[in-house]
C-alpha cells in the first residue's frame, strides 16, 4: 500500500498540472513540479500514516476509513501548502494545480482502497455504513469477537448498525499473531487465542462472540476452560442454514455442546439425493422420533410428490405433522397411525399409498428398559422389521433403508442384539428385487432420552450430574447430521450394502459433562458435583462400529464406508429363530426363551441376568 501510494501521488500531482495547463507543461513549470513533487510526497504520506491510512485492513474499507482517507488528504496539502509558502511564498506555483492535486489525492487514495474491498467482496460499500458514527450506549455488554473474516466485519456493521445495540464491540481476536495491531472498521485487533483470559480481565468483557467457522471443536474447548470462573459468556454465530435469510446479529446463540465435537464439515451430493427423492412416494417409519422426525424435515426439502409419515405414538406424530405443513411445499404430508408389528395395519397403509421409498427408524432404543422387556424389544426391532420388509418387497418398494446402531457390534445388550438380527434380515431379504440397505452410526446429540437432556435438567437444578462411569466413551452426531449421511448413503446404495457413518473420535462422557457444565457459566466440581453411578445393564464401556475381521471399504464421500467381509448369515437359522420368536411373542411370556435364541442367532451376544421383577406383558 505504501509504494502504491507514492506511485499514486506522483501521478496525480502529474496530472494536475497537466489539466490545468492543456496538455502542454512548459519549461518553468516542468521546472517547478520536478523540484517540489519530493516535498509533496513527504508531506502526503506523512500524514497518511498519522491518519491511520497504513493500520487498515483494506478488505473492510468503509466509511471510516474513507473519512481518514479525506482528512489525510487535507493534512498533507496543508503541509505543503506551508511548504510552497515558505519557500517559493507561492511565486510561480499555480494555486488550481495544488486544489485539483487534493481532489485526486482523495480519488486515488480512496479508490484504491474501495477496489481492493470490491475485490474481496462483491458489493460496494452501502449508505447506511454512516452509522458507525453513531454513538454505544453504556449500558451495552462488552464484547470481544473471535474472528476477522467477513463474518466478523459483518457482525460489527450489524451491531454498530443497531439503532438499540446490545453489545460494544472492544476488539477482534485473530487465531494467529499476524493482524494484531490492525483495525477493522476502526476497531483493533487485540490479540491471537491465547491472549483470551487475559483481555477478559483487562477490558471486563461480558461476552466473545466467536464468528470463525474454522475454529474446531477441541480449540473452542480449550478456550471455554482458559475462561473458567471468569464470568465471561461464548455466543456463536448460527450455521449457514440458520442466517440464509436473516442477520447474523440478530440470531447469535450460545454455544451448544454441539460446536465442541471434534469434526470436519461433511460434504454432500445435493443432487443425487434429489434424484433419489424428486417425484416420489416416501415413507418415513419412527416420524415422530428424533431420527425419524428430522428424515422427514430433510425429504421435505427434495421434491417428493409424498411423504407418508408413520408412527404408533400419536403425539409426536401430530407435533411433526404440524411443524411440516407450516412450511411452503408442494410434497403432499399424510401422517399415519399404525404398528410394524402387524401385517394388517401395513398393508393397508402400502396398498393405498404404494410408497416408492421406505426410511425405516422405528425402534425401541432403550438399553436398560429394553433389558427388562426382551420380547418387547424383539416384537418391536426383529419382528417389526421383518414384517416392514415383507410388505416392502410385497408391493415393489424401490428402496428400503434402515436405521442401525453402533449397538448392533459385538452386542452386550438386548436391544443391540436385536438390532444385529434386524440388520441380518434386511441383509437376507434384499434378494427379492426391493433394494434394502443398512446404515450403522452411534449416538445422536439430544435425542429423545438421550444423556445431553438429562445432563441439561441435572444443570438446571444444581446438580448433581451422574455418569455411568469415569471411563465410558461414545461416538456422537448431531440429529442432522446424521440424516443428511443417512439420505447420502441411501442414495448412492446399490442393495445389501451395510453402510458406516464416519463418526469422528469418541467422546468421554465425563468430558461431555463437565463442557456442560462450564457453558452454563459454572465450575465442575465446585458450582456443580459430577457423580458415578456405576454402568447400568447391558451397557458397554466403548462402543464400536465394526466387528473384528468386517472391514471397511471407502465410498466417494469420506463420511460414509461399507462394511465388507461380513460373515454369511445363516438363513436356514435366521428364519427358523424368527418363527420360534414369533410362537413366543404370541403364546408365551418366557423372556428366557427368547435370549437364547438371540444368543443363538448372535454368538457374541452372552445376554446379561434377567431382573428379578420383570414386566408382565399383555
Amino acid at each position: 500500500m505504501f509504494v502504491a501510494d507514492i506511485v499514486l501521488l506522483g501521478v496525480s500531482y502529474y496530472v494536475a498540472y497537466w489539466l490545468r495547463f492543456d496538455g502542454k507543461i512548459d519549461e518553468p513549470n516542468w521546472h517547478i513540479l520536478s523540484v517540489t513533487i519530493i516535498p509533496l510526497l513527504l508531506c502526503k504520506i506523512i500524514s497518511l500514516f498519522f491518519s491511520g491510512m497504513y493500520r487498515g485492513m483494506w478488505r473492510y474499507t468503509g466509511i471510516n476509513d474513507l473519512i481518514n482517507a479525506i482528512k489525510g488528504a487535507a493534512l498533507g496539502t496543508l503541509l505543503f501548502v506551508v511548504y510552497l509558502a515558505g519557500r517559493y511564498h507561492f511565486v510561480g506555483i499555480s494555486r488550481s494545480v495544488v486544489l485539483i492535486d487534493f481532489i485526486f489525492t482523495i480519488v486515488v487514495i480512496g479508490g484504491l482502497r474501495l477496489m481492493i474491498r470490491l475485490y474481496y467482496q462483491t458489493h460496494a460499500i452501502f449508505f447506511d455504513d454512516i452509522i458507525f458514527w453513531r454513538r454505544i450506549k453504556h449500558e451495552c455488554r462488552k464484547v470481544i469477537v473471535m474472528g476477522t473474516g467477513p463474518l466478523a466485519e459483518r457482525l460489527l456493521r450489524e451491531l454498530h448498525g443497531n439503532s438499540n445495540p446490545k453489545y460494544k464491540v472492544v476488539g477482534f481476536i485473530d487465531e494467529v499473531d499476524t493482524h494484531k495491531g490492525m483495525r477493522i472498521n476502526g476497531v483493533p485487533i487485540l490479540g491471537s487465542l491465547p491472549d483470551i483470559p487475559d483481555l477478559v480481565g483487562y477490558y471486563s468483557i461480558d461476552d466473545i462472540l466467536i464468528t470463525a467457522p474454522e475454529l474446531h471443536g477441541y480449540q473452542i474447548k480449550e478456550l471455554i476452560e482458559a475462561c473458567t470462573g471468569l464470568g465471561v459468556r461464548f455466543r456463536v454465530i448460527p450455521s449457514i442454514t440458520e442466517r440464509i435469510n436473516g442477520a447474523i446479529a440478530n440470531h447469535l446463540r450460545d454455544i451448544m455442546v454441539e460446536d465442541l465435537l471434534e469434526r470436519e464439515p461433511i460434504s454432500l451430493d445435493m443432487g443425487v439425493m434429489r434424484q433419489e427423492l424428486e417425484g416420489k412416494t416416501v415413507l418415513v417409519t419412527g416420524a415422530g422420533g428424533s431420527i425419524g422426525s428430522e428424515l422427514a424435515r430433510q425429504i421435505l426439502g427434495f421434491g417428493s410428490r409424498m411423504l407418508i409419515l408413520l408412527d404408533n405414538a400419536e403425539t409426536p406424530l401430530y407435533n411433526i405433522d404440524m411443524e411440516l405443513k407450516q412450511n411452503p411445499s408442494d410434497t403432499e404430508v399424510i401422517p399415519c397411525i399404525g404398528d410394524i408389528r402387524t401385517f394388517k395395519g401395513l398393508d393397508h397403509i402400502f396398498k393405498r399409498f404404494k410408497p416408492q421409498v421406505v426410511y425405516h427408524a422405528a425402534a425401541y432404543k432403550h438399553v436398560p428398559m429394553m433389558e427388562m422387556t426382551p420380547l418387547d424389544a424383539i416384537n418391536n426391532n426383529i419382528l417389526g422389521t421383518y414384517k416392514l420388509s415383507c410388505v416392502a418387497c410385497r408391493y415393489k418398494v424401490e428402496k428400503f433403508v434402515m436405521i442401525s446402531t453402533d449397538k448392533a457390534v459385538r452386542p452386550t445388550s438386548v436391544m443391540g442384539a436385536t438390532k444385529r438380527v434386524a440388520e441380518m434380515v434386511v441383509q437376507n431379504i434384499n434378494y427379492s428385487g426391493t433394494k434394502f440397505v443398512v446404515v450403522r452410526f452411534g449416538n445422536v446429540l439430544r435425542s429423545n432420552g438421550s444423556v445431553v437432556p438429562l445432563f441439561e435438567r441435572q444443570i438446571a437444578v444444581g446438580g448433581p450430574v451422574t455418569v455411568t462411569h469415569p471411563e465410558v466413551m461414545r461416538y456422537f452426531m448431531t440429529i442432522p447430521e446424521a440424516v443428511m449421511l443417512v439420505l447420502q448413503a441411501g442414495a448412492i446404495g446399490k442393495g445389501g450394502e451395510l453402510f458406516l457413518l464416519d463418526m469422528g473420535q469418541p467422546v468421554k462422557i465425563v468430558d461431555l459433562a463437565r463442557n456442560m457444565i462450564r457453558l452454563a457459566g459454572l465450575v465442575p466440581d465446585k458450582d456443580i458435583a459430577i457423580e458415578f453411578i456405576g454402568l447400568r445393564p447391558g451397557e458397554k464401556l466403548y462402543e464400536e462400529l465394526l466387528i473384528a475381521g468386517e472391514g471397511v471399504m471407502d465410498t466417494a464421500y469420506d463420511k460414509i464406508k461399507i462394511c465388507k467381509n461380513a460373515k454369511p448369515i445363516d438363513e436356514r437359522l435366521l428364519y427358523e429363530g424368527i418363527e420360534r420368536f414369533k410362537v413366543l411373542v404370541k403364546d408365551s411370556n418366557d423372556h428366557k426363551a427368547a435370549l437364547e435364541i438371540l444368543k443363538t442367532l448372535v454368538p457374541a451376544y452372552q445376554g446379561n441376568p434377567l431382573p428379578k421383577s420383570i414386566g408382565n406383558r399383555e
